[in-house]
């Protein structure tokens, strides 16, 4: 385990007015309610989908969309648990190998989520993109979990295995920044 961030991340009460029913949340949604599927498909064919809220999103580099839990979500063994309501405010890059969900309840961050990924694609009604399997989840207090690890197939071909290194690589290299950029971009796509 790895510590990124000795104090916590910066104070985030701007993300109060997620879940009350704040002037602010209902301007955002008459404002950006534009739906966007996010497609997550996983290296056995398999395909999730779910209907998302466009916060920002320029076709073909880069997207912000917001989704609120519907359901519990748990964590693999990490004991972060997502109940309903929580909201995910997912950043995709087509120019890196990895996405991130930045994981909010009220007015504290839960975790950032991490997943390894390949082939992003950003259209305006679509955000799709592998998953990779391998996960890395940033804790608040600076903890660094590399999840799923385990879970490669073992037929893996070796440019995928390389891919996930160095996205692995380019995460563990500097966890303080990309969360310092998670904070920033989603305080910015909120109040947008």
């Amino acid at each position: 385990m790895l510590s990124w961030y000795q104090d916590g991340p910066t104070s985030t009460t701007w993300y109060s007015s997620l879940t009350r029913g704040s002037c602010y949340r209902r301007h955002m949604a008459r404002q950006t309610s534009a739906a966007v599927i996010e497609r997550k498909t996983r290296l056995d064919g398999t395909v999730s989908e779910y209907r998302c809220e466009r916060l920002s999103l320029e076709v073909g580099r880069r997207a912000i969309l917001r989704y609120a839990m519907d359901r519990n979500w748990v964590i693999g063994d990490t004991g972060v648990v997502l109940r309903p309501g929580q909201i995910t405010v997912a950043h995709y890059w087509n120019d890196r190998p990895y996405n991130v969900y930045h994981w909010i309840d009220g007015a504290r961050t839960i975790a950032y989520y991490c997943n390894i990924a390949s082939d992003t694609i950003i259209r305006e009604d679509l955000v799709g993109y592998t998953d990779l399997v391998v996960d890395v989840l940033l804790r608040p207090s600076g903890e660094t979990v590399v999840l799923d690890e385990e879970e490669l197939p073992p037929d893996l071909a070796p440019a995928l295995r390389i891919h996930i290194a160095r996205a692995l690589e380019t995460i563990a290299s500097g966890p303080r920044r990309l969360v310092a950029e998670i904070e920033r971009e989603t305080r910015a796509a909120l109040r947008a």
